[in-house]
């Protein structure tokens, strides 16, 4: 009796476990009143300021960003020119594409395959795998990104870096126009 007790602990643990891991519904922070055009809103100039945090709380690094976007109707050229508190500089080029009315697709030489994005209010999420370097190694990480326009200047955007689907940091980064 004791052994069934112990696997119905256990399982009720692991399943408690990967719910906590689940992603939040986009609902719980969408907003009809204020509109999202990712592609409008990226278009010339934007700055941005980010953090990446670990997932045991730990602040890992902070950075700055410069963007400039270009549309040309349903294509956005996004350039993004960042600076990391330790002095490293990086460079990302992003194609996104409106596909539908509310869904983007986006390509960039670090993702792997597309990153694809749906819009419902002023909530937009992206999802992606790319390669990142920690110390020596690259590793392979998938992205979910919620973009979250707060008014008509900000948007708000915070990333969960998955590795076999468990949260290994948070980066949260603040655009403004």
């Amino acid at each position: 009796m004791k052994i069934v007790q112990k696997i119905v602990i256990i399982f009720c643990l692991v399943f408690l476990f990967f719910m906590g891991c689940s992603n939040p519904k986009m609902e719980n922070v969408v907003s009809k009143e204020i509109p999202f055009e990712l592609l409008e809103f990226f278009d010339g100039e934007t700055s941005a300021w980010g953090l990446v945090v670990d997932r045991f709380g730990k602040l890992q690094r902070t950075f700055k960003v410069k963007l400039t976007g270009k549309r040309d109707n349903t294509k956005l050229l996004l350039k993004e020119y960042f600076t990391y508190n330790d002095g490293e500089k990086e460079y990302r080029e992003w194609v996104i594409t409106q596909t539908e009315p509310s869904s983007y697709e986006g390509i960039s030489k670090d993702i792997i395959g597309f990153a694809r994005g749906k819009k419902v209010g002023n909530t937009i999420r992206m999802v992606y795998d790319t390669t990142i370097s920690i110390g020596e190694n690259d590793i392979k990480v998938s992205f979910d990104d919620r973009f979250i326009k707060t008014d008509k200047k900000v948007v708000i955007n915070r990333a969960e870096i998955l590795k076999w689907g468990i949260k290994i940091a948070d980066v949260t980064i603040f655009f403004s126009k």
